[in-house]
Formats: structure tokens, C-alpha cells, sequence
């Protein structure tokens, strides 16, 4: 809902989603809130959570492959995950 209300214009309503998704996840929900803080287009939130993700071995991480990661893909951080993780090209 967080990236449906941010497209809708509705910034409040998405962050307001996404505090509430955090609130029940924590931790195991960084790498979702990655994507969404990349689709944001606020970089560094979402290279942060994704950091979070990486150091709590978030089983989401196999879905770095997802296009929502698009617009942080070719950052050094993201690309330091992948080489982490040992990814295949």
C-alpha cells in the first residue's frame, strides 16, 4: 500500500503504511522497506535498510533480482550486497 499511495500522491497515507508495516515487522521486513525507499527514490533510506536486511540475513534478500530495486541497482552499496551474497549475474 505504501508504493500504491506514493503513486496515488498520497505521501502522508504511504509513509503512514509503512510505519505500520514496521511497526509489526521490524528487522524482517528491511528488505521490502528497501524497495519501497528505492521506488521513493530516496537512495540512501533504501541502500540503509538494505544494509539492515543484508546484516540480519533477511531471507527476502533473494529477491534482489526484483525490478523495484531498479533505481538503486548500480549503486556501490547495493552492488556490495550482491558480490556479499555471492548473486550471479
Amino acid at each position: 500500500m505504501a508504493l500504491t499511495y506514493d503513486k496515488l500522491g498520497r505521501h502522508t497515507d504511504a509513509e503512514a503504511m509503512l510505519a505500520k508495516y514496521l511497526a509489526s515487522t521490524g528487522n524482517t521486513g528491511a528488505t521490502a522497506c528497501s524497495k519501497v525507499y528505492a521506488q521513493w527514490g530516496n537512495t540512501a533510506r533504501a541502500l540503509d535498510w538494505l544494509e539492515t536486511s543484508l546484516r540480519v540475513r533477511n531471507p527476502d534478500l533473494q529477491e534482489l533480482k526484483d525490478p523495484l530495486f531498479d533505481p538503486i541497482r548500480k549503486e556501490p552499496r547495493f552492488q556490495a550486497v550482491m558480490r556479499e551474497l555471492k548473486f550471479p549475474d
